[in-house]
């Protein structure tokens, strides 16, 4: 019989099953998917059954399953989840989790909105969560601002309502010894896309300095001489904030650079020093952070 004491991390079960730490202690909180015992410290660990426990749940969800049902079928069931069909009418996950977010939004629904988004971070990893959802919804709520004060007290409803839950993934303890500081120009009042870019940062084991939108290039070069991060990241979705950021002809030592959102342009990185654009999902952040690091250290 298989030795199935308590003795795996967290980290260790995300290893094997591919399931971010974030989702998986979702699932444990919210459908009591694991069963962590814990150490005399306070640490949790795991057992071969909850790593089976994960990888029926992630059969279930990839055919297409909602995390709830899929959770109460591994619990009632594990060992026959592999031969069970999905449940109707859930083919299309994101989608329908962009209609729930939005709907809940736009009603001005706090309690729905937060329920939708337990879903979004059971169901998906946190990078694909912010690129299939998180960031389709705002960017859907915010169309037409300009000519809809409604839309603008829904927009801001949508921000004050997403934001928390951001931040608080940005508090994932950095695994890699190594930090980023983010942080938007001043004027950029728009900042949920630079918070995004944090937490899938925080997710890929980054420690995360935020300090947010509208800082001073000067109060930002100050904060780099404080906390010395490896990566500094700059995001700006207006290009006249971007323009104004750099022709202040920011100072940020031997640190890499990481510059995204809308605002900037590939040619930007020739403007800063150990400087490098960021293009595509947001999911692909992590590679950039490590592409920028790679460029510095062969500019010596």
């Amino acid at each position: 019989m298989a030795d199935d004491r308590p003795v795996l991390r967290i980290g260790e079960v995300s290893r094997r099953t591919g399931v971010a730490v974030p989702t998986l202690r979702a699932w444990e909180r919210r459908y009591g998917l694991l069963t962590p015992d814990r150490t005399d410290g306070g640490h949790r660990l795991y057992s071969e059954a909850d790593v089976g426990r994960v990888r029926s749940m992630q059969r279930l969800l990839d055919d297409g399953w909602s995390a709830a049902a899929a959770a109460r079928e591994v619990l009632r069931e594990p060992a026959s989840v592999t031969t069970l069909r999905p449940v109707a009418g859930t083919g299309r996950p994101a989608q329908d989790l962009v209609h729930r977010l939005e709907a809940a939004i736009d009603v001005f629904d706090a309690a729905a909105a937060d329920h939708a988004m337990d879903d979004v971070f059971a169901r998906f990893d946190v990078p694909r969560a912010l690129d299939e959802v998180i960031l389709p919804v705002l960017r859907r709520v915010g169309e037409g601002w300009q000519d809809d004060p409604r839309i603008i007290a829904r927009e801001h409803f949508a921000t004050n309502t997403l934001r928390p839950r951001l931040q608080r993934l940005i508090r994932t303890p950095g695994g890699s010894g190594r930090s980023c500081l983010a942080a938007a120009p001043e004027g950029e009042d728009h900042d949920l896309g630079l918070l995004s870019s944090a937490v899938v940062a925080a997710t890929a084991g980054w420690k995360v300095h935020y300090l947010g939108a509208r800082m001073p290039t000067a109060a930002m070069e100050r904060s780099l001489a404080d906390l010395r991060p490896d990566v500094v990241l700059i995001g700006s979705m207006h290009r006249q904030h971007a323009e104004a950021f750099l022709e202040d002809d920011p100072h940020f030592g031997a640190a890499a650079v990481v510059l995204g959102g809308h605002g900037f342009i590939p040619g930007d990185a020739n403007r800063l020093r150990n400087a490098v654009v960021h293009q595509g999902p947001i999911r692909e952040l992590a590679s950039t952070l490590e592409r920028a690091l790679s460029a510095r250290e062969s500019s010596g």
